[in-house]
């Protein structure tokens, strides 16, 4: 009962007390709550730049016609052909050589292309033991012994592939026999010959023949060619082939 007087005793305080944590309470929960932001990430664009790949190398245009100026010989630039019966591969590899250190002759001094055979020949004895009949890939072995260079005998031959040598600037050596060639400077006998391709055009080849003094600029028709070349297969047992040196 004490406590109950003493508290009606102090009633106008205490009601001011309540008054205030009601106030305090209503605005504290009625009180306006601040707004959410939402942040929206937008998603960037990423543009992711592929690696392009190197575009391959443009097959080189092949011209319609071309010839290069490759010096001639014949075989047997003094006439003795008791000396070089068989000095076709002599002749086709001076003509190379004479084409790949630039000369610009159009026909090697016969003196010297005699000298320069008789060369080669000794070196074949000296160091084979004999002077044989050289299939593309030995005359290749040779040109790189006698003269330091490169060589590459791709087999199974095309036109495309001839001109496309040609057109590189690479004279083409094929392997014949000499009759099947249908040139009327040939004597009797046939025999098998090594033909300097240094030309084309569509309907065929234009060639230095080693096999006769006419055969600077001596033109063949593909199908001459064709058949000259299948004729040295059951001798040589060479297909359509062909060599090209480079230094």
């Amino acid at each position: 009962m004490n406590f109950l007087r003493k508290l009606r005793k102090h009633w106008p305080e205490i009601g001011l007390v309540i008054l205030f944590l009601g106030l305090g309470a209503n605005w504290y929960f009625l009180k306006p709550k601040p707004k959410e932001t939402k942040v929206e990430t937008k998603n960037e664009a990423v543009t992711v730049q592929e690696e392009k790949k190197p575009e391959p190398p443009a097959e080189p245009v092949i011209p319609p016609a071309k010839t290069l100026s490759v010096p001639y010989t014949v075989q047997a630039p003094l006439v003795d052909w008791n000396v070089h019966e068989e000095s076709c591969e002599e002749a086709a590899a001076l003509m190379y050589y004479y084409f790949l250190i630039g000369s610009k002759v159009d026909i090697i001094p016969t003196q010297t292309a005699d000298s320069e055979m008789r060369a080669m020949k000794a070196w074949q004895v000296k160091n084979w033991g004999r002077e044989p009949d050289l299939n593309l890939t030995q005359l290749g072995e040779f040109m790189k012994a006698y003269y330091g260079y490169h060589f590459k005998v791709t087999n199974g031959i095309t036109a495309e592939i001839i001109k496309k040598e040609v057109a590189a600037g690479n004279p083409v050596l094929v392997p014949v026999i000499t009759h099947a060639l249908g040139n009327p400077h040939y004597g009797r006998s046939p025999s098998y010959h090594i033909l300097v391709i240094k030309g084309y055009d569509a309907n065929g080849v234009v060639t230095n023949d080693a096999g006769v003094k006419e055969g600077r600029n001596y033109y063949y028709t593909w199908a001459t060619l064709w058949r000259a070349i299948d004729a040295q297969t059951p001798q040589l047992h060479q297909g359509r082939d062909l060599l090209v040196v480079t230094k």
